[in-house]
């Protein structure tokens, strides 16, 4: 059981999807003070395109104004496509990139006045596994999570004394974040370790509550990613042989390929 977190302002992008709008309710129950911004608003939640700086930079103001400061931002808006590496980037593998890592980008220099007059402001990255396990016809997703970490660092060591870091790698996720590749011929389930939507949202409290460096959604995502860093031909090598038998069974068949 997490920490209590009265009082705690938190602002939480991607608030109306699965992963967003559990966390948003765990925090409120350990009695953080949350508002939440996503493309979908609803009044309670606030709308803005996160690829948009100017709305951006409003809507963290109108929720800064709403909670009276914010202590913590917890960048979690994002989307999955799947493509072929070896192919141009499409509009869709651009969107991915942008909203991912700019999006993460463009809501941290938004609220970063605000967190830095908190005197205890905190950042919480929300990047992916397959930031450090590759997965085939993921190259934007992955890359942009990769950057997402990369990012991370930076911040963290620019703003260090000043503004905490902690990066979160989930495991593979049931969430409609899957639904667009899943479409397209691309499913990742049973290629990856399943965590669910609870215990993602666990992780992204004890982020906002410990304000650890780092960690992941679940014991075997933390394994996976430590074999990843450690063994990556090793784990490639478990990978293509997954994928070859997805492929055999007709379960993974890109659209995009034909």
């Amino acid at each position: 059981m997490s920490a209590r977190l009265d009082g705690v302002r938190v602002v939480i992008t991607g608030a109306q999807g699965g992963i967003g709008a559990a966390t948003a309710a765990m925090l409120r129950a350990r009695g953080a003070a949350v508002c939440g911004i996503d493309l979908r608003g609803d009044g309670e939640v606030i709308a803005a395109d996160v690829r948009d700086p100017e709305a951006v930079r409003a809507a963290v103001d109108e929720a800064a104004a709403r909670l009276g400061g914010i202590d913590v931002l917890v960048n979690n808006a994002g989307i999955g496509t799947a493509q072929d590496a070896g192919a141009a980037p499409d509009a869709h593998a651009r969107a991915t990139l942008e909203i991912n890592l700019l999006g993460a980008w463009t809501a941290t220099a938004a609220a970063m006045p605000h967190l830095l007059r908190s005197g205890s402001g905190h950042i919480v990255n929300v990047a992916s596994g397959l930031a450090v396990v590759a997965m085939p016809y993921a190259a934007a997703y992955s890359a942009s999570k990769r950057g997402l970490a990369a990012y991370s660092d930076s911040l963290r060591l620019e703003y260090r004394g000043r503004v905490t870091v902690t990066t979160v790698y989930p495991g593979y996720v049931r969430t409609p974040i899957h639904d667009g590749p899943a479409a397209q011929g691309v499913a990742l389930e049973g290629l990856v370790n399943a965590d669910s939507v609870e215990q993602a949202a666990a992780a992204l409290v004890r982020a906002c509550t410990h304000r650890p460096r780092e960690l992941s959604t679940s014991r075997t995502t933390a394994l996976s990613l430590t074999a990843a860093r450690h063994f990556p031909r090793l784990v490639e090598t478990v990978v293509a042989r997954r994928l070859d038998a997805a492929r055999r069974r007709g379960r993974i068949e890109p659209s995009f390929l034909k």
